[in-house]
């Protein structure tokens, strides 16, 4: 096993030497013309419910998906797809207490993050490998982001600049860099260029480094938001198409939020042992079509 994980890292490697670049803003030019960067910004998180992180409350979110065959075999232990098929996920913003309980074909895998830092285990045993541990650092950060929204850069973004405008579908959309300190999981520093509809201002795809964890180091990956519902005044996208962009371009993972509620009143002790319990045990309100 180790002999095929070598081989990967290696490839993983030889690849990033011919790496696609990750969008930057040229250098001495002028901004584009138009909103300025913080103003989109702005705009974009009035239209997702605003400053997620003063819910007082909790966010309940179920969801479920499949990875693509070539991204398991590159990125084994980042997938980790024995585990992380269908998840339930468990969000107290205010407390910054973040838990999921991920299944798949080998079982369940418990993460929780909070002012104590990460926990992980796997079938009710605690995993002290460090390398899963990074890995699931920078899986469980980017999660966060997906599910929860713009509010995660509030309080990392180091640097905000507007890119020039970008067309998918005939669609334009708003572009901004954003330079994130800490970055994903361990990473001290990552990047995300934000796809902002200019319109709506709904975010319609982050595309960003992965400087958390070794094997993705070097790599950077983007993800669409193609649907999304307003729960509760929030706006929460739930249904996502992950890809890898460099230095190779293939579909990665996608998947689908289900159920969603919000405020059932459970407390830290609820998520943090082995398995979800009292309120926080049951999954979340199944989404309904057009809801």
């Amino acid at each position: 096993m180790s002999h095929l994980r070598n081989a990967l890292l290696l490839m993983w490697t030889l690849l990033i030497a011919a790496c696609a670049p990750f969008p930057q803003a040229k250098q001495g030019g002028e901004p584009p013309p138009g909103p300025t960067a913080q103003y989109i910004f702005d705009r974009m998180l009035a239209e997702h419910g605003g400053d997620l992180r003063k819910h007082p409350g909790d966010i309940n979110l179920t969801s479920e998906g499949e990875w693509y065959p070539l991204i398991l075999r590159i990125q084994p232990i980042v997938t980790d797809a024995g585990f992380r098929i269908a998840s339930e996920e468990r969000y107290r913003p205010a407390e910054g207490l973040y838990a999921v309980r991920y299944t798949g074909p080998q079982g369940v895998k418990h993460t929780v993050s909070s002012a104590a830092g990460l926990s992980l285990a796997y079938n009710g045993l605690p995993e002290a490998d460090p390398v899963k541990r990074r890995a699931t650092a920078l899986t469980h950060d980017t999660f966060r982001m997906f599910h929860f929204g713009p509010s995660y850069f509030l309080d990392r973004t180091a640097a905000m600049l507007r890119l020039s405008d970008a067309v998918e579908g005939g669609q334009p959309y708003h572009r901004l860099l954003l330079t994130l300190r800490p970055g994903f999981g361990e990473s001290a520093e990552d990047q995300a260029v934000l796809w902002i509809h200019p319109k709506t201002f709904r975010w319609f795809r982050v595309h960003q480094t992965l400087n958390g964890f070794e094997s993705t180091q070097g790599a950077h990956v983007d993800t669409t938001f193609l649907e999304y519902r307003r729960v509760g005044g929030f706006l929460f996208p739930v249904r996502f198409l992950e890809r890898v962009r460099g230095p190779l371009q293939i579909d990665a993972h996608r998947w689908q939020v289900t159920g969603i509620d919000l405020d059932r009143g459970w407390v830290a002790g609820d998520v943090t042992g082995d398995r979800f319990t009292g309120s926080a045990e049951a999954p979340a309100t199944p989404l309904t079509p057009g809801s």
